[in-house]
């Protein structure tokens, strides 16, 4: 995983301007600059480099960032895989078991397992330079990223933590903490690709601290959390999950979505996402039955990171003109929007710095929106076809439909999936 994420990473960020830019002061309520200056003193994390390895450093660093961060948890999860979001990847890239998660105050795990679903923030030791997954002393003309072979490891292993992160919960972005030894790196994940800062000394510098003292007092948004979906009441998730044939454990949430015609939105009880073991970047499509609360029946809901290009029409968009132009066999979109960010940094950040003067090369980064959708009828899997002639119905549907979008339209749907298939004659 880290060979298909090395493109995509934008750095080295000043770490300063990281701070400022993700984090600025002005709106952080509770921000005191002089009570942090006092409170942080150089070899505030010496027991940290002191420690003889790797797995000594956790409960010293845990001890040593708290004071800086009361209002969050940081919790020793190296030993503890997450059993919960990710036993059932069958992946080795897939062992979830961070190093330090860390989890608002009072939300920690109730077991010792890590609970990625829940995590705010990653942390990741590394005591040898030798493992780091980025250079030390990048220039404008060579790679952020190191290229060993252990950093290639590390970079692999940073990466799966972040796509099961954001896999497993409705966020915009999401933060994360390499380590090595005496030095550290913040990095900000979002769905067009990472922003990495340059290193930052910790026990000499304040940085490091900073990054904690500023996130433990910023909003939900800025933190990464998409505020537009929320957790569902007990009642409406116990209905939802009745309709849904879902386990009671399953976590509901509640998302609105605009009517396409009309004023108005759907009110949709969902259920939590299921993590992929695939890279962060990208558009990321996820679909699922939902609940419609307002006229109790299923619907299709779907989620995705649209390329924002003003030559990229909104899948949303051409669900209305191809039925605007009456094309077979396509479902009806009852409900779409580009979902807007409550605050500046709730938008993707990467391709907007990927041209700054301190970037190091990297691949060409895409603008990326989140979009939503939701479909009036909720198909199966193509790949649970009962016989071979339902599968060649199928298939059939699908041409004509192709057939009446390229003579009618002249439009050519791009993110057909197993996920979206005929409409059963017995639904």
């Amino acid at each position: 995983m880290g060979k298909e994420m090395k493109g995509y990473f934008v750095g080295p960020m000043p770490v300063g301007e990281f701070l400022q830019e993700f984090f600025p002061t002005s709106q952080l309520p509770d921000y005191d600059p002089l009570s942090f200056t006092s409170a942080f003193t150089a070899d505030a994390f010496s027991d940290v480099i002191s420690a003889g390895n790797e797995q000594s450093a956790y409960i010293p660093f845990i001890k040593a960032i708290q004071p800086f961060a009361p209002q969050l948890s940081f919790v020793d999860s190296h030993d503890f895989l997450d059993k919960k979001n990710c036993s059932k990847m069958n992946s080795k890239v897939f062992d979830i078991k961070p190093d330090v998660c860390v989890y608002p105050d009072g939300q920690e795990p109730s077991t010792l397992n890590c609970d990625i679903s829940t995590t705010e923030i990653i942390i990741e030791f590394k005591w040898s330079s030798s493992h780091d997954a980025f250079r030390q002393h990048s220039t404008p003309i060579k790679s952020v990223i190191s290229h060993t072979e252990k950093g290639m490891d590390t970079l692999g292993q940073i990466t799966s933590y972040a796509a099961a992160q954001l896999g497993t919960q409705f966020r915009t972005h999401a933060f994360s903490v390499l380590i090595v030894c005496d030095y550290a790196r913040i990095i900000r994940w979002d769905r067009e690709g990472a922003i990495v800062t340059s290193p930052i000394y910790y026990n000499d510098e304040p940085h490091l601290a900073d990054f904690f003292h500023r996130y433990a007092r910023a909003s939900p948004e800025m933190r990464g959390v998409d505020t537009s979906v929320t957790l569902a009441s007990d009642e409406e998730a116990d209905l939802a999950r009745s309709y849904l044939d879902i386990p009671r454990t399953a976590r509901m949430f509640k998302v609105n979505v605009p009517n396409t015609e009309g004023s108005g939105s759907l009110t949709l009880i969902i259920p939590q996402p299921v993590t992929k073991p695939h890279s962060p970047v990208g558009r990321w499509t996820r679909a699922c039955p939902a609940f419609d609360l307002v006229n109790q029946k299923l619907v299709m809901f779907k989620d995705s990171w649209r390329v924002s290009l003003p030559d990229v029409l909104p899948e949303g968009e051409t669900y209305r003109l191809l039925k605007s132009h009456n094309v077979s066999n396509v479902a009806t979109c009852i409900a779409f929007h580009d979902v807007p960010p409550s605050i500046p940094q709730q938008s993707t950040q990467s391709a907007k710095f990927q041209h700054a003067e301190w970037a190091s090369p990297h691949l060409p980064l895409t603008p990326h929106t989140l979009h939503r959708l939701v479909l009036d009828i909720v198909g199966e899997k193509l790949t649970n076809f009962e016989s071979t002639r339902q599968l060649v119905l199928s298939v059939r549907d699908a041409l004509i439909g192709t057939y009446f979008v390229q003579s009618r339209v002249m439009y050519l749907i791009r993110d057909l999936s197993k996920q979206l298939t005929r409409k059963h004659l017995n639904w």
